[in-house]
């Protein structure tokens, strides 16, 4: 048995239909959510760039400005100029394109420097980001926190205003992918924990709605707890079958409404899932890549 079917405490409450969140949404009257028009089964509504502004100061902070989109850019440029602000950097949470395809091109068009993890994604007068870089935008504090797990240079952002820019460590809706081989399942476990630790606050992730912070501990632990029970399937249908290759593994633990479209992401966290088991001894893995319990 693989135990009880983890329940995402987001669904009590209601998730607003998938396509209906406002293209342009004031969470506050200086943090604005713009939603890229990319939105897919692996985008959700489509990726989330987020301008945290300065009024009194006149400066703005631009956080994962998305894929290349003309209408993107004209969507946040029309927020700057709305606030008569100008952006002073860009910030990165990792590598996706979705999140970064057009970091280069807006740092020309506006002047700034783009700082990441990565040193290949810093551009300009931009620098690499680091665990606990601690920065200010006018009277706010922002504070890079190290979130691997997702892909290996993942970070998000926590403001003194009590939001945490989540990036695809946790998404609006669902659970998010760790994409192996980048991305690695024991990290993103620590990363879970260490976000937790945090204390409750708003999470504002890369796709989809924001989480409450009333929720966002139980959407923590939701996290924490869907990912062991994927273990324990694991181990649950490899003691009852034939060795099995991870192709088949995917499909017996998602079930036959996996869409094709979310396959291939599916099967990454099914690897992450496997490298996990076979790290402990739990498992092990053969010549044609098939997957017994030891």
């Amino acid at each position: 048995m693989s135990g009880i079917v983890p329940e995402d405490p987001r669904i009590e409450i209601g998730l607003p239909p998938l396509g209906t969140l406002k293209t342009i949404e004031y969470l506050t009257d200086e943090l604005v959510r713009v939603i890229a028009p990319n939105p897919s089964p692996n985008t959700l509504d489509g990726t989330n760039t987020y301008v945290v502004l300065d009024r009194v100061g006149g400066t703005a902070l631009i956080i994962d400005p998305g894929p290349v989109s003309d209408t993107h850019f004209a969507n946040v440029k029309s927020v700057l100029d709305e606030a008569k602000v100008e952006a002073v950097g860009i910030f990165l949470t990792h590598h996706h394109l979705d999140h970064s395809e057009t970091a280069r091109l807006w740092s020309q068009e506006l002047g700034v420097g783009v700082s990441a993890f990565l040193e290949r994604l810093v551009f300009g007068a931009g620098r690499a980001l680091r665990d606990e870089d601690v920065f200010e935008l006018g009277n706010k504090g922002i504070k890079v926190v190290a979130t691997p797990g997702h892909v290996h240079d993942h970070l998000a952002f926590q403001m003194d205003t009590g939001h945490l820019l989540a990036g695809d460590h946790m998404l609006g809706r669902s659970t998010s992918v760790i994409a192996h081989p980048d991305g690695d399942l024991e990290k993103y476990l620590s990363s879970l924990v260490r976000v937790k630790e945090l204390g409750s606050q708003v999470i504002l992730p890369g796709h989809g709605p924001e989480i409450s912070k009333e929720l966002s501990s139980g959407v923590i632990e939701y996290y924490i707890a869907h990912r062991h029970y994927r273990l324990a399937q694991i181990v649950s249908i490899l003691d009852t079958e034939i060795p099995l290759h991870v192709d088949d593994l995917t499909r017996q633990i998602y079930g036959p409404e996996l869409p094709e479209t979310l396959f291939t992401p599916a099967k990454q966290s099914t690897r992450a899932a496997l490298t996990y088991l076979v790290q402990r001894d739990v498992i092990e893995v053969d010549e044609d890549d098939r997957y017994s319990l030891i």
